[in-house]
């Protein structure tokens, strides 16, 4: 229920299929060799528009393009000239794919799918080569048509409950014994899609033991065959109720219909109510309206890559922030067309990709960040660092900045200082914008991915102190000591306010693993400034922050950052008062 709205492909792919259905159901009921004539064309176009759309409506297409044209010939609507018209109708339908190649000649696209002035790279995402044609993710796992399909009947019966799939058997038998030839005709090739998908989609789907955000691209696929599972369930109870000897049958059958839909809408509309759902906007639109001018932000993944594409290009917000998306980087057509029309200011290492698999000479974060970081007002990255790509380290730092982070040099005599950055950033104002409720978001939704990075973003600014203090070891005192604080104080806010909501439900248990983080800094923390302090009200506040969060029970302790003497008094202090049984200090 939730994908079929969800701002994706999916929602129109819903509509297409929904409309071959609908052609289909036409096509059957036509009269004639016009009215047959007339509906092939027709079908031909929708058929094209959902091709340019999804692929996976080639799965309804082709089981109705063999019937439609045994009816043809049937009908004698065979000839060259009939089929000729109708496959011109078809590629009407396709003409959408038309922009592609229009916009790679004029140098006009602001974002693309890549260079189709060549007929290769045009056929190469015709057939989505990138993922395999045949394979929904790029990926070497393999699983079988038994496990897709065991996942498929599991997830339908959850979503629209057994009931559905109680009508579709019984609706089965129905047609088969009670149904008009039409009706059978129509049900027969209902069942043709159903089947088509199934056999094909299962037996490619390359993900095994689907989990999180993987087990969601699953869901997103099975909108298509449950489309037609539904529509054959209506027809086999619309049949029965009909061939019912009862008074006002049709009443009856008109009462039924609206009694299991309106049990679905009650039972899902929470799933479907997304009229206060700005998440995603608040976090592009925040951090867009942070960021200095001309300002440079590289994207990771999907939901940060859109969100700010919706803002700077939707709705023409902070035009003058270039978002650039690390996959494009990786091709090299993104240097011939989207650099000249969007990027003219940012500098690229020449005759380059970045981080590069197609064979061609690449260069990595260091080498952009030491064209284009002094030349800019910033250089931030969303929501991380690319994985694969080290190449920053003993040269560039990612400091904090809300969910993202912002590239700073090191050694640099324009270096802030990190107490005074931390006032600067945007982090997400719980107060004002609510977090995705993870009670009605699953981990296979992009709104728990984007939880999950607000739960970190507060994580990394307590962390980031702690880190740029650990870097004063041996020198400035003090300002070790007000950075140590205020990582104390940032860590204990953010603990917090993860707790509370935990408490009301709105965070999960899952949680937990970030909270152990949160206590072992803590801990860490309040040791030393333990050992730091002469105020004996404050000695005590650490020693109970050490008490309580510092995990010395559960996990053998690595104190190889700690100034031993600085650990000496506190760890006695804790064993004596029986808070933990053995304690080895190394050292």
């Amino acid at each position: 229920w939730m994908w079929s709205i969800q701002g994706e492909v999916f929602s129109l792919s819903n509509f297409f299929a929904a409309s071959i259905m609908y052609a289909a159901w036409r096509f059957a009921n036509a009269e004639g060799r016009a009215g047959k004539y007339y509906e092939a064309k027709l079908g031909a176009v929708i058929c094209g528009l959902a091709l340019t759309n999804q692929h996976t409506s080639v799965l309804y297409i082709f089981p109705t393009s063999l019937w439609v044209l045994y009816t043809l010939w049937k009908y004698n609507l065979t000839k060259i000239d009939y089929l000729f018209n109708v496959g011109t109708h078809g590629l009407l339908g396709l003409a959408p794919y038309l922009q592609l190649p229009i916009s790679s000649f004029f140098f006009n696209a602001r974002v693309t799918w890549g260079d189709h002035r060549q007929l290769s790279n045009f056929k190469s995402h015709l057939l989505r080569e990138d993922y395999g044609t045949f394979q929904l993710i790029k990926s070497d796992n393999q699983s079988t048509f038994l496990d897709n399909f065991f996942v498929y009947f599991t997830d339908s019966s959850r979503e629209l409950t057994i009931i559905v799939w109680v009508l579709f058997i019984m609706a089965m038998v129905v047609v088969a014994r009670r149904g008009t030839p039409k009706q059978k005709e129509v049900f027969t090739i209902y069942m043709l899609m159903f089947s088509t998908y199934h056999l094909v989609f299962c037996s490619l789907a390359n993900i095994r033991n689907p989990e999180g955000i993987y087990h969601g691209v699953l869901e997103r696929f099975w909108l298509q065959p449950s489309l037609a599972l539904c529509a054959m369930s209506g027809c086999g109870l619309g049949i029965l109720v009909a061939h019912l000897i009862i008074p006002h049958q049709r009443f009856i059958f008109l009462a039924v219909a609206v009694l299991i839909t309106s049990f679905q809408v009650q039972r899902n509309y929470y799933d479907c109510n997304e009229n206060d759902n700005f998440f995603f906007y608040h976090f592009s639109r925040s951090i867009l309206t942070h960021v200095p001018q001309r300002s440079i932000i590289l994207t990771r993944g999907d939901f940060s890559a859109n969100t700010f594409r919706y803002h700077t290009i939707g709705e023409d917000y902070r035009t003058d922030v270039k978002v650039i998306s690390t996959e494009h980087l990786k091709t090299s057509w993104f240097y011939d067309l989207l650099k000249p029309v969007s990027f003219p200011d940012v500098e690229f290492p020449p005759r380059r990709v970045y981080q590069s698999s197609e064979g061609h000479a690449f260069y990595n974060l260091k080498q952009f960040l030491d064209l284009n970081i002094d030349k800019s007002a910033g250089v931030y990255v969303c929501v991380d660092i690319p994985e694969d790509d080290d190449s920053i380290e003993g040269h560039y730092e990612a400091w904090p900045f809300g969910i993202c982070r912002k590239f700073v040099k090191l050694n640099s005599t324009s270096k802030p200082d990190p107490l005074e950055y931390l006032k600067t950033i945007p982090l997400w104002d719980v107060e004002t914008t609510p977090v995705p409720d993870i009670l009605r978001y699953e981990p296979e939704s992009w709104e728990y991915s984007l939880l999950q990075s607000v739960i970190k973003s507060y994580a990394k600014t307590g962390t980031f102190l702690w880190e740029q203090a650990n870097k004063l070891r041996g020198i400035n005192d003090t300002l070790k000591y007000e950075y140590y604080s205020k990582a104390a104080e940032l860590l204990l806010d953010n603990r917090r306010y993860l707790e509370e909501n935990m408490a009301r439900g709105v965070i999960s248990d899952g949680t937990q693993k970030v909270l152990y983080i949160f206590d072992k800094y803590i801990g860490h923390i309040s040791l030393i400034l333990y050992a730091k302090t002469d105020d004996l009200e404050v000695k005590k506040h650490h020693e109970r922050n050490c008490i309580k969060f510092w995990t010395f029970c559960t996990e053998p302790y690595n104190s190889e950052e700690l100034e031993r003497d600085d650990m000496t008094d506190l760890i006695t202090a804790i064993v004596k008062q029986g808070h933990v049984r053995n304690v080895a200090v190394k050292g």
